[in-house]
């Protein structure tokens, strides 16, 4: 499809080679004399880009791109100026113009900073959806759990995300520390701005400044051009310290220093790199217990855990089980176009038994591999799926027999009763029938298990 050029010039001498160079290399071009037909015809039509004149009657290029910014900010805008007037041309970028051309200028130059303006508006316009996207996925809304302990968690961390405090997210592999921080960064005021993770377990020490801190051209044998580090690729936004606990103590020192001065300073480079960043970090190790036994900074540790954030492992909020596979469940079914729809009830109750050591993610691969094996529309089987000892792990064996059962059937209780709820519909009646139980009893279990019904229905 050709690109839609509108052209805003009046000087005819000027503008039919202009127009007819333009065509020839497949523009499908439109034509205005003035700044004010060129608003009015924006208002109906829809064009890719915008090549003003600087010198126009009436309202002039730079005033064109100030007004297209505010009623068409998508729109890309490349300003054509005389010699002499090079400094509105740069008043216009700063408006928001992707670049200008000094005349004369030739075909081939005009074509090309043509081409490069369209390419870099498509990108942005990519950039943009990529963040819309991320904004409708990762908000704390979508976070499947409907527990008590992680309505607490949603609690706390909504009263930071629209702020830039540092948040420390504590917890065991695979419980979603990472999905959470993007929720945080999503969900407050630089979500319009990167969001960059780091894994600072994989980083090695002797390349920790250049990746961080990014590198000049010619720093150390290898930098063959200047590389702007994860500091700098997170500046406007949050940049994601993935198990910080992980990094050596050697070069926590120069993490403490970058964060507290809010500046880096490229290898190679004598110019300091202001920075403007949230940062969020997560472990899975006790920091506490790390920095009493000097493996990892008192202060590092007080500079990260302003707000601190522990997410309880699967095991503690079992409520939240049946939740979760009915999700994994239909992400699963959609990826592999498979027609299954449901888990019966035993697989459920092997799934609510389950300790879970590997907590999410673990849950997410065993609903994805039933899927895959399932011969109709319900997951009958999930046992296979899961390890001897890590299945009989929920049983506290530090208790006597009786209270040890009886913590086992009360956690099978709280994860039955909410998932009946929610395959229900969140509707009471509905769930106590299919329980078989008197909707008072089953209304006061809930209670006493902290467990609310679903948003999507309230009807009895």
């Amino acid at each position: 499809m050709k690109h839609r050029i509108l052209i805003v010039e009046d000087d005819e001498i000027f503008l039919r080679p202009l127009q007819r160079t333009l065509e020839v290399a497949g523009y499908e071009v439109l034509v205005v004399p003035s700044g004010e037909d060129a608003i009015d015809l924006l208002k109906n039509d829809d064009v890719d880009l915008v090549l003003t004149d600087k010198r126009l009657p009436g309202i002039d290029g730079v005033e064109i791109v100030r007004r297209i910014k505010v009623d068409h900010s998508n729109l890309a805008v490349v300003v054509m100026t005389a010699y002499g007037t090079i400094g509105s041309a740069v008043e216009a970028m700063r408006l928001g113009a992707e670049d200008y051309l000094v005349k004369p200028f030739d075909a081939a130059e005009v074509l090309m900073v043509l081409r490069r303006a369209i390419e870099f508006h498509e990108l942005k316009a990519a950039n943009r959806a990529t963040i819309r996207r991320n904004q409708e996925r990762f908000t704390l809304r979508n976070i499947v759990a409907q527990s008590t302990v992680m309505q607490e968690v949603f609690d706390l961390v909504s009263s930071v995300a629209s702020l830039d405090t540092t948040v420390l997210i504590h917890g065991e592999t695979g419980v979603g520390k990472e999905l959470l921080a993007r929720s945080i960064h999503f969900s407050g005021g630089r979500k319009e701005r990167p969001f960059v993770a780091v894994n600072c377990a994989a980083i090695p020490e002797e390349l920790f400044e250049s990746e961080l801190f990014g590198f000049r051209k010619g720093a150390f044998t290898g930098a063959s051009e200047t590389r702007r580090g994860l500091f700098q690729m997170a500046h406007g936004g949050t940049l994601l310290l993935d198990e910080v606990g992980e990094m050596p103590l050697a070069l926590q020192s120069k993490l403490l220093r970058a964060i507290e001065e809010k500046r880096v300073t490229p290898i190679g480079s004598d110019r300091v790199v202001e920075i403007d960043v949230r940062f969020i970090a997560t472990t899975n190790k006790d920091l506490p217990a790390e920095v009493e036994r000097g493996a990892f900074r008192r202060d590092l540790f007080y500079r990260l855990s302003v707000m601190p954030v522990s997410i309880p492992p699967l095991r503690e909020r079992a409520s939240d089980i049946p939740l979760l596979a009915a999700h994994f469940l239909d992400v699963s079914a959609r990826r592999s176009k498979k027609a299954v729809r449901a888990i019966d009830g035993a697989a459920m109750q092997a799934l609510c038994r389950y300790a879970w050591p590997g907590n999410v993610r673990e849950l997410e691969n065993v609903i994805e591999r039933a899927v895959i094996v399932a011969k109709g529309d319900t997951i009958t089987d999930v046992e296979r799926f899961l390890t001897g000892e890590a299945a009989r792990s929920r049983v506290d064996l530090s208790l006597p027999f009786r209270d040890a059962k009886a913590r086992v059937v009360e956690e099978f209780e709280r994860a039955y009763v909410a998932g009946v709820l929610e395959r229900e519909g969140g509707k009471l009646t509905a769930a106590a029938k299919h329980a078989d139980m008197d909707p008072k009893n089953f209304h006061e279990k809930l209670t006493r298990y902290g467990l609310r019904r679903p948003s999507a229905g309230n009807g009895e």
